[in-house]
């Protein structure tokens, strides 16, 4: 059997995370399009489901937020703009995720300022 893997890669149709039939605008950055969304769902599968399912999802999950909260809770995030450039345009320029073998974003230029 011979298979491109770039074409796995690249090939949209494969992922669920892409699917009309689960997500409008599926090529959209949407974090809110995850919410109410049952972590055992076909339409989430970063950890895969059923008896094969990573034994480490819930202390990855765990972690990820963890760290996060650590995160946030000693700085702000600021996002880093160009010369004349307003934040709805950072947006459209930092949050456009692409499908290769993992979720890949481009640079995310950021600042992170301690709080007080």
């Amino acid at each position: 059997m011979n298979v491109l893997l770039y074409e796995i890669n690249h090939k949209q149709s494969l992922y669920a995370e892409y699917n009309p039939r689960y997500f409008d605008e599926p090529e959209k950055f949407k974090p809110s399009r995850w919410s109410g969304i049952a972590p055992e769902s076909e339409a989430f599968s970063a950890f895969s489901i059923g008896p094969r399912a990573c034994i480490g999802r819930k202390f990855a999950t765990l972690e990820s937020v963890c760290f996060l909260s650590a995160l946030l809770r000693d700085f702000k995030v600021i996002p880093v703009l160009k010369d004349g450039e307003t934040k709805e345009q950072w947006k459209e320029r930092v949050l456009d995720a692409r499908i290769v073998l993992t979720l890949g974003v481009a640079d995310v230029p950021i600042k992170l300022v301690k709080r007080n």
